[in-house]
Order: C-alpha cells, then structure tokens, then sequence
C-alpha cells in the first residue's frame, strides 16, 4: 500500500512538474513575440514589401559583386 501511495504522490508530482515547464515556456514565447514586434503597429507585410526596383537593384548588386570578386569588373 505504501508505494502505491509513493507511486501517486511521484506521478502527480511529475505531472505538476511538466505543467510548470510547459506554462513557463509558453509564456517566455509570448514575451518574446510582445518584444519583437514592431511599436508602430505595422504588420509583417507592411514593414519591407519588395518592389520591382527593389528587385532590379538586388539582382544588379549580385551582378556587381560577382564580377568584383571574380576580376571581370574592377581591372584585376
């Protein structure tokens, strides 16, 4: 009779254990997701939306650094 009362009281114990951890962690991510949204109120969305220019300077500037590196551009 005495371990199974040992046996109750460990697993009920384990039991609030992982519950505690669990809550901890779930309430440490919405921290964290609180923290790292923006303060304006902007969406993800909103903050950098690529524009076709954008994109044009993007694929231009890898051009460029491949043609550095490499020596097509620069003279080397």
């Amino acid at each position: 009779m005495g371990r199974l009362f040992l046996f109750i009281v460990l697993l009920t114990l384990l039991v609030v254990i992982v519950f505690a951890l669990t809550t901890l962690v779930a309430r440490s991510m919405d921290v964290v997701q609180q923290m790292l949204r923006p303060a304006d109120g902007q969406t993800k969305e909103g903050l950098m939306a690529p524009t076709p220019f954008q994109k044009i300077t993007y694929a231009a500037l890898l051009v460029l650094l491949f043609g550095v590196a490499t020596g097509w551009l620069g003279g080397l």
